[in-house]
């Protein structure tokens, strides 16, 4: 049986994506909605932390004037 380039490469492109697929680990079971909660609650706190350590000049912000 003789193979063209193009099906020898299907075939081992198909042979390495179902290695992969299995030798990925499951996805831990889903947290419960308190923890994601505290979770995202901890994310922001520690964005913010980081934004106000920044320091930015006068110069570099945008006059805005918002009419309401």
């Amino acid at each position: 049986m003789k193979f063209t380039r193009r099906e020898m490469a299907s075939a081992l492109t198909a042979a390495a994506a179902l290695a992969q697929s299995s030798a990925q680990t499951p996805a831990p079971p889903p947290a419960s909605a308190d923890a994601l909660l505290q979770a995202a609650r901890d994310q922001v706190k520690a964005t913010a932390a980081r934004l106000s350590s920044q320091a930015v000049p006068m110069a570099t912000e945008p006059a805005f004037q918002f009419k309401a």
